[in-house]
């Protein structure tokens, strides 16, 4: 029987916009004796394309610092994706830094953040693990933000200074006043990690220390520009050298006569600069 020769077609498939694969199958098959039909190339060539393709499209993409809805664990600054269990249905926008033991921090900044979502207790929290465990922190500054509430419990503070720039919907200072709280002084930076975010909109940041065993160590913790229209601002168990609040305002009623602005008798402080100014504030 004379030999045959079947020429079997180039396939051409076109995926999405960044792809153009063409797969050509041989040009000629010589074969004596019958016909034979090569259809098995071509499925294993679509297998291959169609298998890479989804590989690809259902890989997950790497989630780094400052990207919300995800926990960070210091110093590392790729995150986990975290489900908030107040709001498991929906798509969680936290911000969080998780601070083990021991850690040292250079600089933490916040800058121009805007906070809230419905339902949130705390719109920004700060908090160690106990009063032997505790966040230290040389320098805190807090300015052009505004929060409905903010409450400090728990913790001890060298200087507080909070200028005529500060105004609230009332407010309380009743810390208790003791010569033996610390300055707290940070000077070296080597070996230290920093976070910094700037220009988002979250449900809310989270600084939390995750380990005991020694106390986190913060250089700088700054919040310039943070606002949030519902949930309060709340630390627990720090330590700091010097809170400095600057163009801040505080409430959630308009009420001079319900305090918004709370250092509570737990907290230990060397000195104090209260130039507050009281006025009927209501974030809304």
């Amino acid at each position: 029987m004379k030999d045959r020769k079947f020429n079997t077609p180039n396939i051409k498939m076109k995926l999405p916009k960044f792809w153009n694969f063409r797969f050509p199958l041989p040009g000629g098959v010589h074969l004596g004796g019958g016909k034979l039909i090569l259809g098995s190339m071509s499925v294993v060539a679509i297998g291959f394309v169609a298998s890479m393709f989804v590989l690809i499209s259902s890989g997950d993409q790497q989630i780094t610092f400052p990207m919300t809805g995800a926990s960070y664990e210091a110093p590392n600054h790729i995150g986990t994706r975290i489900v908030d269990p107040e709001f498991p249905a929906d798509r969680s926008q936290t911000l969080q830094i998780n601070m083990p033991a021991g850690i040292r921090m250079d600089v933490v900044k916040f800058e121009n953040i805007s906070l809230g979502k419905s339902g949130l207790t705390d719109a920004f929290q700060l908090s160690g693990t106990s009063t032997t465990d505790v966040i230290t922190i040389d320098e805190l500054i807090i300015r052009n933000s505004e929060f409905p509430t903010m409450d400090w419990a728990n913790g001890d503070i060298y200087s507080i200074v909070a200028t005529t720039s500060v105004v609230v919907a009332g407010h309380t200072f009743s810390p208790t006043m003791a010569s033996s709280t610390n300055d707290v002084v940070i000077g070296s930076g080597r070996g230290a990690t920093s976070y910094e975010a700037k220009d988002m909109v979250v449900d809310r940041i989270l600084l939390i220390q995750t380990t005991s065993g020694g106390d986190v160590i913060i250089d700088k913790l700054i919040l310039d520009g943070v606002r949030a229209w519902t949930g309060a601002f709340n630390a627990d168990y720090f330590e700091i050298g010097t809170l400095t609040l600057e163009n801040v305002r505080i409430g959630d009623d308009g009420d001079i006569n319900s305090a918004d602005l709370i250092i509570n008798d737990t907290v230990k402080v060397n000195s104090v600069l209260d130039s507050v100014v009281e006025e009927p504030v209501f974030i809304r």
